[in-house]
């Protein structure tokens, strides 16, 4: 799931799992100087609130990245999300173990489940307290973006 990029308050596509060379060095005035593609940037990066101030030869732009998968806070009670909450990997990796089964009560950010995703070991947390309804995953799976791990209830 890719977060969602703001500029001036318009929406901003962006390519996920692209690599490109990016060299970024901060200079001793405070100012970010980028190499991309061999083309040079010097920048000023300036965060307010939630929203980063860039400002470059081109001119000024306010920045705003939104993730998507963060809780909103007219989302989260007191025990978590509301309602059935299913979960899905956030990233390719392989199960090392489940924590739970079906039936099981859970309480807000229990562990689950552990995904190894790049090389690190992840703990994922329930999004509520309830009960497991269903688990769609075993230890030794192998999950792509996306994919269903469980259901809270």
């Amino acid at each position: 799931m890719k977060p969602d990029v703001y500029c001036g308050g318009e929406k901003i596509e962006i390519e996920m799992g692209r690599e490109d060379s990016i060299d970024c060095v901060r200079l001793p005035d405070g100012r970010y100087s980028l190499l991309v593609q061999g083309r040079v940037y010097d920048l000023v990066a300036e965060l307010e609130g939630e929203s980063c101030l860039v400002e470059g030869r081109q001119g000024r732009a306010v920045m705003n990245v939104r993730d998507p998968r963060s809780l909103s806070p007219e989302r989260v009670t007191a025990g978590g999300q509301e309602g059935l909450q299913r979960l899905n990997a956030e990233m390719p990796g392989k199960v090392i173990r489940v924590l739970v089964q079906v039936g099981d009560a859970v309480v807000y950010e229990q562990g689950l489940m552990v995904i190894e995703a790049m090389k690190m070991q992840n703990e994922i947390r329930a999004t509520k307290a309830g009960t497991i309804k269903s688990i769609g995953v075993t230890a030794g799976n192998t999950v792509n973006t996306g994919d269903f791990l469980l259901s809270i209830e």
